[in-house]
């Protein structure tokens, strides 16, 4: 390690405290039997000289590089963004690292990463995977998803064919709720806006559908319309195509809050408001949706994070462990953007 222009190793450290090399490895290893007394001896030392380990080389010889790995769609998402923070505050509690690797909901940025990660000796890896509900992950690259040597956790989405642990929000259940808010309202004619190729939001699609269907009403498929999740402003393309096609549409469910910014821009564009023209409900709270009143069906990321590193230390420790899924529970926030739909003549 350098220290201005002197480089300093451990021999320098051991050297200092007065002990052998193997002690000061030890006591900077955190493993053995070493006395409290040369324990602060070695830690003075390690802080005269400002000498920082060799942590990649220390991992290999504990089996440990006190590094998880976080691979997500993109940091850009709210989601992502808050599910981060609260994997890094549970791993900072057991002194661990975070390495969080972006794939901009790319599958070949996913498996790149998998492959440095596997190189790189991680203890574990907490996946927010690219698949898409139908896709096969091809069977070469599949001991990268099966590696049973680094454990390895679902969150958000899952993917078929490859039995791992899955925690996630319970996106049925809270989706019928959503969905039954707004028909207790007087809504008939829910738009759906979504990018539906992912797990997670065709499980809010059937929530969807499983209300309407216990309401009786007519499940019309024109009205759910989808993007991909890279497509600039999809929101206000999706929204306008709705509104064109659908003017008996009283209520418009986004199942993607990344979505839910360009929606506000097409509406604004048309000269309509939330409530007062059009119902609006979305997923995944911000301020923007403070701002704008908007109601929304929160998850709750720091309990997902939670127990997604909580489980991966469990995982870490005992391999063989059963695989388990883990629903959280979600909270609908109500607030201004939704009422009771305009009645139309006759009606």
């Amino acid at each position: 390690m350098e220290n201005g222009n002197q480089t300093y190793t451990i021999d320098d450290v051991a050297k200092l405290a007065g002990v052998s090399k193997a002690t000061v490895g030890r006591v900077i290893g955190n493993y053995g039997s070493v006395s409290e007394k040369t324990r602060k001896k070695v830690m003075e030392a390690v802080a005269e000289l400002d000498y920082v380990p060799n942590t990649i080389a220390q991992g290999l010889r504990n089996h440990s590089t006190k590094t998880i790995a976080v691979v997500l769609g993109s940091i850009k998402n709210n989601y992502c963004n808050a599910l981060v923070y609260a994997i890094e505050k549970e791993a900072m509690k057991r002194d661990y690292n975070v390495l969080i690797c972006n794939t901009h909901e790319n599958l070949d940025k996913e498996i790149k990463h998998l492959q440095t990660i596997r190189s790189r000796q991680v203890d574990g890896v907490i996946l927010i995977s690219v698949y898409t509900v139908g896709k096969v992950i091809p069977d070469k690259y599949r001991q990268l998803y099966e590696n049973q040597n680094i454990p390895m956790i679902f969150v958000d989405r899952n993917i078929l064919g490859i039995k791992k642990d899955l925690i996630q929000s319970d996106n049925e259940e809270a989706s019928y709720e959503a969905t039954k808010y707004l028909i207790s309202l007087g809504h008939r004619n829910i738009g759906i806006i979504g990018t539906v190729a992912y797990s997670t939001v065709q499980e809010r699609l059937k929530g969807y559908r499983r209300a309407l269907q216990e309401a009786g009403i007519p499940v019309d498929s024109s009205m759910i319309v989808d993007a991909e999740y890279s497509e600039k402003r999809a929101g206000q393309r999706l929204a306008a195509k709705l509104l064109d096609e659908h003017p008996e549409m009283t209520a418009m469910y986004v199942l993607n809050n990344t979505l839910c910014g360009s929606v506000l821009l097409e509406l604004k564009r048309r000269g309509l408001k939330a409530p007062d023209d059009i119902s609006l409900l979305t997923w995944d709270d911000d301020e923007l949706n403070e701002l704008f009143d908007i109601t929304t069906v929160v998850q709750r990321v720091d309990e997902i994070g939670k127990r997604a590193v909580n489980r991966l230390f469990e995982l870490m420790e005992n391999p063989g462990s059963e695989v388990r899924t883990q629903m959280v529970n979600t909270q609908l926030v109500i607030r201004k953007s939704c009422k009771a739909p305009k009645m139309t003549g006759g009606g």
